[in-house]
């Protein structure tokens, strides 16, 4: 059981690297809109990082429900087996 514990804990250190990641590509996030762009410079980087985040986003809300789902799925294994191991006594 101790295994399937570290895995959970290995996939919620994953979310927590996910979110630390977003965090650090959102800091180069451009808000604003740039109309007259001369180069075409400041679209390409906005772009860019649009498409980075929607990236981090798609795999960090996986990852979390994977997470979830894997983490209840876990608790109900381990209520389960103390259930039916107290029922036996």
């Amino acid at each position: 059981m101790l295994n399937y514990v570290i895995v959970l804990v290995a996939m919620t250190v994953v979310v927590a690297i996910l979110a630390v990641y977003r965090k650090i590509v959102a800091r180069n996030e451009d808000d604003l809109v740039h109309l007259a762009d001369p180069t075409g410079q400041l679209i390409q980087n906005q772009q860019k990082v649009a498409r980075s985040l929607q990236l981090i986003d798609r795999m960090g809300i996986a990852a979390t429900v994977i997470t979830a789902v894997y983490g209840v799925g876990l608790l109900a294994a381990y209520l389960y087996l103390g259930l039916n191991q107290n029922a036996g006594m």
